[in-house]
């Protein structure tokens, strides 16, 4: 195609430096804003422990002019609530057990480690009870971005999540009478700590908890103390409401999340004004949140350095200097050594022996007492680094000036970034914390420069996280991974994977990373403890030297295709200066995968390696576009926590037949260091991850931190907050210790506790794990899975482990090898339960078999097998679009070998008309005469497509009519007289000849002349074939239609209609130097209508070629918008470019370790749900969309679009085409096309200032949609969005609900003007209807044979139009031929629509439901009723005006009455009543109209007419 040629190159370099430059200053404004809009200050109170400090709130009150302006409120909230925790301590003499948390013949709270189960058995039998003193001391420290050197990493609300601040508080228990002795073993620590999810299961379901959510009991008990405490009546005036929550969305760690009262003085808010009496909008809401304060418990332990100066430590480069940071006197309550990684801390009774470490080691287990001793140590090593930045000291800002470096703004940044994508705050993901330390470990190693800006550190930051190998597996390949005589297949991979795992430590002030790893204490006893225990036996082979090593040994698992590996247990490394904390510990595998390719397309959005070069793209695609988990990826699935083996009974659960002899499992060994809850989500996780293989590309949980950023609680204000439970935008749910139990209690016996999702719902009956899919569309089809050689035992073993017996079975293949092989068959799972069925488009839309895979393993591993199979969310959308799989399908089940049918048969037309129209010279009708069978002067070069259905875009494809030469389906008595539907358009091209006319009206009637002789050369050949034996012609059959533009004729059952491309007659146009206005509209309708229709349809074919599921989309789409009576004013062809705009907008932001995060959709519900947001969220009036799917516009032509674009929509953005899109054929060039030429492709740049001129403008939507209709499809699209996003979230694959965003409600329709009702005759298909549609899987058994039978709405509807309406149809015999011809277009409510539209369009905008036109509705525009100026010419439905406030030249206003008499009375023969629901006149006289008449009144046609 020709266009818009480039500038000279010399020109277009000096383009690109100013666009680079320009985005670039874009960008560092962009985040300028950003962070100037984000930033929040609140410097923290000096606390005291010891003492009363009511004598102190004065500390802090003040505040600094770039506070927050509640500041002085947090200060002296937090010494209140500092002198209630002292006093409530009785001084030590207060005895705690697990009695405190007993209610209603229960507990509340899980309790797990084995003193409590020996107390429950105890109290059986009449034994001591166990008791333990409250601490005697704690001490409130700020932590967090709180606690560090200008609040680092703290934001207000807006860049928040929509979030109320929370404020740390780190509540430090002395350790003195306690703890001792080993808590720290088998959980009773982290009895002080449960699973707040499980106390909201508990109090609202009563189903039972598992054994790691309170892998302890003291920490646990004192925390219930503490809550208890601090909201006793007497206390809530100032402390407000007090809740329990996860830390982080860690199950084994609680917090406090206190809630200021409402009543809280604010003494340095200004006095409000006197309110007038009579204001209308009431007293102002102060009972706001502003602010909320989280308890976070730890043991008061100092492990810093000895000696320090302020907060600058002291240094030496002598190696055995006692003043190191490292180097610090250990004097705590567990021993240092058993902070190792390789420490077995957590035992259960029954401990499992089948692991590859043999020492069942517990690091995340042993990592998590090691967080609590370092909540203050964590907050000093992050201030430490902001003081070497910002050269001051840690003390408290100035009230002048605060605290700021690139490394607040980039930590914000990184927040934010985070935030829009479900990458903070879960259980399994970022904390502001970890960004923190991350940047201090950048900072000390040089990966940042001190004079880096904030968006050069964010760069930096990005890529280290993103080419950083931190799991070992960027080059791990499993088929070379080959046990030995003496090394197994899983030590290989785990040695390789160990050696290619990256592991850092932060260096200490004043040291690089090497020397403080020398300098550790920690290493020194890790490396004598290896001498000691290895003197003398010989060292293991898989026993680290360092103590480095090890870590990157025990955070790290064999996990690989053909390796059995029941432990889950890896994690990145990042180590604190002391060794004894690894920050990253609480990252899966999947979260890494993930983030780490969620950085490296923010790499590629900040180099400007993105179609949107223009308009400020990368800022918007960094920190702006939300993409949380929900619109992520293409599939998910629930798995029913209550189906997945109790924590009793793993490691003995056995099913014949389903796994392996040996009765091994691929997950359930870390339990003891992950817990119960975090064991089943990495297995399972993991565990789909092996068996998908390539055909995902991510498979993720659902973590906290990924809930709806708009609409974060519902409880909002500090009033109602204090009894209720809420749920934040992270679905981290909150629930008040003073709230009702309920009689829902949580009982003593482990055997009964099932496991918990990360996510709680309070809406489920039964938690689930929600697990998202992220499919390859390539790779999801393949129906074999190969294992490992019949002589490979070890692998062989684990494929039949992962698969099972029935389904894993030794095969031999076509190229000799004989191996273990799983081969999915369309029997290998149930499909004939209305809620599972099986499409027959599937493999196309719905992912391949990802889902047969996923539901065989969640149900071999993670599932009781009376249990129900998991399926997709959403997955019955499909039922409008397909039909169903079953034994013995239906001709009319599969829509894709429907659109094949008609595209075969597209195939043989063509070279039909190819063949036949071919010349020869016959010399006997005249010398050098060239004839042809079909009798044309000119041959046929080319038969070009131009209709939906070939290109996969028809919502019911064409079926073939017997009538027509088609098959008999269904009652084979009669059938139906005419085609319910347009014929199939398509466009032929003649070879280029001078005999073609030179005049307009003489090319007209060639081409009409052309298509008469076609019709009859085909009927000569069809009253010929008998006695010349051709039967090629008998698939014409039908009656021929001609008009002056088309002929119309039935071939292999399918109506055509053909139309003349004359190129002749576009050149004429073009080459005319003064042509008339109706010359150039014949110009552009031809244009678009030959050339653009074409290419249009060209690239919609090739997009939906290359993703199979795309077609699908635009169908589903279509279905939705005719449900919503948007029929033909939003156009087909434009919801085709938004779908191949989602298809085709993803950049390459994958390279070969990596996978892509923005890659197409390939299911139907992530397509149609991209499509939803991309209509109800796309700035319409500020930017256009431009369609590209193979990259020929250039990023010149793109600055062209848009300088264009910014003039057509003027200031106000108002002007212009409503919905602007552009797509390669919207060059006013076009019509130059040669074929072989693309966008920017010119040989010459001479021209550069002429083409410079063209124009870009939209063609498809250069009219419709108008604006109204865009703002209600919008609308409506942001409604339909958020509907089925909360239908996936409620689950249900089975349930209908999701089925309200394809129906029109009763009070949307009361939102019309009028109502025409139209007569029931002329539907053919009712189940498409917008307001009672066929949304049901039906599922009927036959009686013979008992067959069942599966039929969509799909089925029924196409089965219906095929049927044709009632009263049109007629006898059909095999022998006898009725000469009754059949109506090739049946269409009366569209052509009536269309004749209204033309007729009324100023007055009125008519909506319409194409598939099922049983309403058509209308909405008054507005300005048909202001008032006007009379004039006679255009008098027509006009009355003067009635009122006495009229106007000079406003003497008439539009006459509704004659309007709706002359609509009636054009619909007569088709609407059989209206109901008129806005009777109004004008702006002025309304009210009175619609006083003196009914606001719904009903007028009966005929009456009207007469």
């Amino acid at each position: 195609m020709t266009a818009a040629t480039d500038p000279a190159p010399e020109l277009l370099d000096h383009h690109n430096s100013t666009s680079l430059l320009a985005r670039t200053n874009l960008l560092r404004l962009e985040t300028a804003e950003l962070l100037s809009e984000s930033t929040l200050h609140v410097h923290p109170p000096a606390l005291a422990s010891t003492t009363s400090s009511s004598t102190s709130l004065a500390i802090g009150e003040e505040r600094a002019h770039y506070e927050a302006r509640w500041s002085p409120l947090v200060r002296k909230y937090l010494h209140q609530v500092n002198d209630i925790l002292l006093s409530s301590l009785g001084q030590g003499t207060t005895r705690l057990s697990p009695d405190l948390c007993a209610v209603d013949g229960g507990y509340r709270i899980p309790l797990q480690s084995d003193k409590f189960q020996k107390h429950v058995r105890g109290d059986s039998h009449g034994d001591s009870q166990w008791e333990f003193p409250a601490p005697k001391h704690l001490t409130l420290h700020p932590v967090g971005s709180f606690a560090h050197l200008g609040n680092a990493g703290l934001t207000n609300r807006h860049a928040n999540g929509n979030n109320v601040p929370v404020l740390d508080v780190a509540v430090l228990i002395s350790e003195e009478g306690f703890v001792g002795g080993k808590d720290y073993l088998n959980g009773r620590y982290f009895d002080v700590s449960f699973d707040v999810g499980s106390v909201a299961y508990i109090l609202f379901c009563g189903i039972g908890m598992d054994r790691d959510q309170c892998v302890a009991v003291k920490r646990n008990i004192l925390a219930v103390h503490i809550a208890k405490q601090l909201s006793q009546k007497k206390h809530r005036s100032k402390v407000g409401a007090v809740h329990l929550t996860n830390l982080f969305g860690d199950s084994r760690k609680v917090a406090l999340l206190l809630t200021p009262p409402a009543d809280m003085e604010d003494t340095t808010k200004p006095p409000e004004k006197k309110r007038k009496k009579n204001n209308d909008d009431g007293p102002k809401n102060t009972s706001k949140v502003k602010f909320r304060i989280r308890l976070i418990f730890g043991m008061q332990q100092d492990i810093s350095a000895k000696k320090h100066r302020g907060h600058e430590y002291i240094n030496s480069d002598d190696d055995d200097d006692d003043d190191d940071e490292e180097e610090s006197e250990w004097n705590c309550w567990i021993p240092r050594t058993r902070l190792f990684p390789d420490r077995s801390n957590n035992r259960s009774e029954k401990q499992h022996t089948d692991s590859l470490i043999a020492d069942g080691s517990t690091p995340h287990y042993t990592n998590s007492i090691a967080e609590d001793l370092h909540f203050v140590s964590t907050s000093r090593l992050i201030t430490t680094t902001l003081v070497s930045l910002t050269g001051g000291s840690a003390s408290v800002a100035s009230n002048m000036n605060p605290v700021s470096s690139s490394f607040h703004e980039t930590l914000i940044l990184l927040k934010v970034w985070a935030l829009q994508r479900g990458l903070l705050r879960g259980h399994d993901s970022f904390t502001t914390t970890t960004l923190a330390v991350i940047l201090v470990y950048l900072y000390r190693t040089k990966g940042i420069g001190k004079r880096m800006g904030s968006m050069q550190a964010f760069t930096a930051f990005m890529k280290f996280w993103s080419e950083v190998d931190w799991l070992g597996e960027d080059s791990l390949t499993s088929d070379t991974c080959v046990g030995t005589a003496t090394v197994t297949r899983a030590e290989m991979v785990l040695q390789r994977k160990v050696l290619k795992k990256a592991a850092f430590v932060i260096p200490g002030e004043g040291r690089n990373e090497s020397q403080t790893i020398d300098h550790c204490e920690q290493a020194r006893l890790y490396l004598k403890d290896v001498r000691e225990n290895n003197s003398g036996t010989g060292a293991d082979r898989l026993t680290p030297r360092t103590l480095l090593d090890s870590y990157k040994l025990h955070y790290t698992s064999s996990s690989s295709a053909f390796t059995l590996c029941n432990s889950h247990h890896d994690s990145p490394i990042l180590l604190d200066p002391t060794m004894t904390i690894n920050y990253l510990a609480r990252l899966s595998p999947s979260f890494v995968r993930e983030s780490r390719a969620e950085a490296y397309a923010a790499l590629k959005y900040i180099h400007g390696h993105e179609h949107e070069e223009v308009g400020g793209g990368a800022f918007r695609k960094l920190f702006l576009e939300t993409n949380r988990f929900w619109t992520r990826y293409d599939a998910f699935i629930r798995v029913p926590m209550r189906c997945v083996p109790k924590l009793a009974t793993l490691g003995v659960r056995k099913k014949k037949g389903d796994v392996s002899s040996s009765g091994c499992r691929v997950w359930g060994n870390d339990v003891d260091d992950l817990g119960h809850n975090e064991s089943v989500c990495r297995g399972v996780v993991e565990v789909l991850s092996l068996a998908l293989g390539d055909r995902v590309s991510a498979v993720r949980a659902l973590t906290c931190g990924n809930g709806d950023i708009q609409n974060p609680s519902s409880v909002h204000s500090a009033d109602d907050v204090a009894t209720k439970c809420f749920a934040d935008s992270d679905q981290c749910l909150a629930v008040p210790i003073r709230g009702n139990s309920s009689n829902r209690v949580h009982v003593a016996e482990l055997s009964f506790r099932a496991p918990e999702p990360p996510v709680l719902l309070l809406s489920e009956q039964y938690p689930c794990l929600v697990i998202a899919l992220r499919i390859d569309p390539n790779a999801s089809r393949r129906v074999v899975d190969r294992g490992p050689p019949a002589e490979d035992v070890e692998g062989s073993t684990a494929f039949v482990t992962l698969w099972g017996e029935k389904f894993a079975q030794l095969r031999r293949f076509q190229d000799g090898a004989i191996v273990q092989a799983v081969v999915w068959t369309a029997t290998s799972t149930d499909g004939t339960q209305p809620d599972n069925v099986r499409f027959s488009g599937d493999d196309k839309s719905m992912g391949g078999i990802v889902e047969k895979v996923a539901q065989h393993i969640v149900k071999l591993h993670f599932a009781e097998r009376s249990s129900k199979l998991v399926a997709f969310e959403l997955r019955n959308m499909v039922s409008f679009i397909d039909g169903v799989c079953t034994e013995k399908p239906s001709p009319l089940s599969d829509s894709l070998s429907l659109h094949k049918n008609v595209m075969l048969a597209f195939d043989a037309l063509s070279d039909f008309l190819r063949r036949n129209t071919a010349t020869i010279v016959d010399n006997s009708l005249g010398k050098g005469k060239k004839v042809s069978k079909l009798g044309l002067p000119l041959s046929i070069d080319d038969v070009e497509p131009l209709s939906p259905c070939l290109r996969y875009s028809s919502l019911f494809p064409p079926v073939p009519h017997p009538s027509l030469g088609g098959m008999e389906l269904g009652d084979s008595r009669k059938v139906s007289g005419v085609i319910d539907g347009e014929p199939i358009l398509i466009q032929i091209r003649f070879e280029g000849s001078s005999r073609w006319p030179t005049s307009l009206n003489a090319m007209g009637a060639a081409k009409c002349a052309m298509l008469i002789q076609l019709a009859e050369g085909i009927q000569k050949m069809k009253d010929e074939r008998g006695t010349s034996g051709n039967d090629e012609v008998d698939a014409f059959d039908g009656p021929m239609d001609i008009t002056p533009n088309h002929l119309t004729l039935g071939y292999r059952g399918y109506s055509w209609r053909i139309i003349v491309r004359a190129d002749q007659e576009l050149r004429m146009l073009k080459n005319l130097k003064n042509p008339t206005d109706d010359a150039k509209k014949l110009q552009l309708s031809l244009v678009n209508r030959h050339v653009r229709g074409s290419m249009h349809h060209s690239l919609i074919h090739a997009v939906h070629t290359r993703h199979p599921s795309a077609s699908a989309v635009v169908r589903l789409a279509s279905r939705w918008i005719a449900s919503h009576m948007l029929s033909d004013i939003l156009p087909h062809g434009a919801i085709e470019l938004m779908v191949a705009k989602i298809y085709t907008e993803s950049t390459d932001t994958t390279n070969a370790k990596l996978h892509a995060v923005s890659a197409p959709p390939s299911t139907v519900m992530s397509g149609f749900l991209r499509f939803l947001q991309l209509l109800s969220t796309h700035d319409w009036a500020r930017e256009p969309l431009i369609v590209d799917p193979q990259s020929h516009i250039s990023s010149y032509n793109r600055a062209l679009i848009y300088s264009q674009f910014n003039a057509i929509r003027g200031p106000d953005r108002n002007k212009g085409p409503p919905m602007y899109i552009i797509s390669p054929a919207d060059y006013d060039g076009v019509d130059e096309m040669t074929g072989s030429k693309v966008v920017g492709m010119e040989e010459s740049t001479s021209q550069t200032v002429a083409l410079s001129n063209r124009m870009w403008a939209p063609t498809i939507t250069a009219i419709h949609p108008e604006r109204v209709v865009l703002s209600r499809a919008s609308a409506l699209a942001k409604r339909s969005h958020d509907h089925l996003i909360s239908c996936a979230m409620r689950g249900g694959s089975s349930n209908n609900d999701w089925t309200a965003a394809f129906h029109e409600s009763p009070a949307s329709l009361t939102s019309y003007s009028a109502l025409l009702r139209v007569d029931s005759s002329f539907i053919t298909d009712e189940g498409c209807s917008s307001t009672c549609a066929d949304c049901v899987i039906i599922s009927s058994a036959k009686s013979s044979g008992h067959i069942t039978q599966v039929q969509s709405p799909f089925e029924r509807s196409i089965q219906k139009r095929f049927d044709g309406p009632k009263e049109l149809r007629r006898k059909h015999y095999k022998n006898l031929v009725l000469k009754k011809d059949t109506l090739h277009e049946w269409n009366p409510v569209k052509s009536l629509v269309s004749t209204l539209r033309t007729k009324y369009h100023q007055y009125s905008v008519f909506f319409y439901n194409e598939y099922c036109p049983d309403v058509i509705a209308m909405l008054w525009r507005p300005a048909s009723f202001v008032s006007q100026p009379f004039s006679a010419m255009i008098s027509e439905f006009q009355h003067p005006v009635v009122i006495n406030s009229w106007k000079e030249d406003t003497l008439v206003v539009t006459n509704t009455d004659d309007l709706m008499y002359e609509i009636g009375f054009s619909s007569r023969d088709i609407v059989t009543n209206m109901k008129v629901l806005d009777n109004r006149r004008s702006n002025n006289n309304s009210v009175k109209c619609n006083k003196q008449s009914h606001p719904q009144e009903e007028m009966d046609t005929e009456e009207n007419c007469n």
